[in-house]
């Protein structure tokens, strides 16, 4: 039986309370700001779990269309010549519509095969980590992070060099999962029953990149308003969508077919309940300020 050694001494990220152990190994929460944040490993570039063409056609369709959604909502903020960088841009589909709405957009993605698949798909690729991988003083007009952030240590030096990397009056774009979601409250309490695997898909345990941080709609913006920036606009963005859904289930090829389907049930039951309430999903503007 495996056995994980809980972390005693850690502050939060938000708010600098100390957080306590949550429902699953290696998982926190702050008792007094409500963030969420792990301590499950990374193993990209060191571990193959994904069938990662079995992703790309089962991800593909929603993530494009949130990225329209995000374009067309936050395309009146900044230049129609903007030069946007796209970080952890995977297959490269943000730049895809980016690029087809007018701007310069080039990504930077640490994980060496989407790098690969992004770049031979004809997109403007850094392979490497982000702000490390690009060159001294490179700026941007708008920085975006697509299902990307919550997947970040130490996440109050990631905005802040976010914010060195913005031009004067850039913005800071992030989209992610959201702890104020229906999915995540059931998931959680589903947890503390017992019934453990849909919370753990929820933090991607196991995967090469899980999710280190969960944010809310009040502690992201308390992250990156104490680092210069002002929240211009948000939205909420469709979490999980019937068409592909079991394909995106079974891209881990560690889930048999009778625990993606019983996943798929429960995910189904999930959409709906999150249709009644507020998305698991949802996207953040700043502007930076300071």
């Amino acid at each position: 039986m495996l056995t994980y050694k809980r972390e005693n001494s850690m502050k939060c990220d938000i708010c600098s309370a100390m957080v306590s152990p949550d429902v699953l190994p290696e998982t926190y929460r702050c008792p007094s700001c409500g963030f969420f944040k792990s301590t499950l490993p990374v193993q990209i570039n060191e571990i193959e779990r994904i069938d990662e063409t079995a992703r790309e056609h089962a991800l593909k369709p929603i993530r494009t269309a949130n990225f329209r959604q995000i374009l067309d909502e936050c395309g009146s903020l900044f230049p129609s010549d903007a030069e946007i960088l796209d970080v952890g841009c995977a297959h490269g589909w943000f730049l895809e519509a980016a690029k087809g709405r007018g701007y310069k957009a080039i990504g930077i993605e640490p994980d060496k095969e989407m790098a690969g698949r992004a770049l031979a798909a004809g997109h403007e690729v850094v392979t490497g980590f982000f702000p490390d991988a690009l060159p001294a003083g490179r700026q941007f007009n708008v920085i975006t992070f697509n299902d990307v952030f919550e997947h970040l240590p130490d996440v109050p030096a990631m905005a802040q060099a976010v914010h060195s990397r913005l031009k004067a009056n850039g913005f800071a774009i992030i989209n992610l999962p959201v702890s104020d979601g229906a999915v995540f409250r059931a998931t959680r309490a589903a947890a503390k029953i017992g019934v453990k695997g849909p919370y753990e898909r929820m933090w991607q345990t196991g995967l090469p990149s899980p999710h280190l941080s969960y944010f809310s709609a009040a502690t992201l913006p308390r992250l990156m308003e104490r680092t210069g920036f002002q929240l211009v606009q948000q939205g909420e963005l469709e979490a999980i969508a019937t068409n592909g859904l079991y394909e995106r289930i079974r891209y881990d090829r560690n889930i048999g077919a009778l625990q993606a389907s019983a996943l798929y049930v429960a995910a189904q039951g999930m959409r709906l309940l999150g249709h009644l309430t507020h998305s698991d999903i949802g996207y953040f503007a700043f502007k930076k300020i300071g």
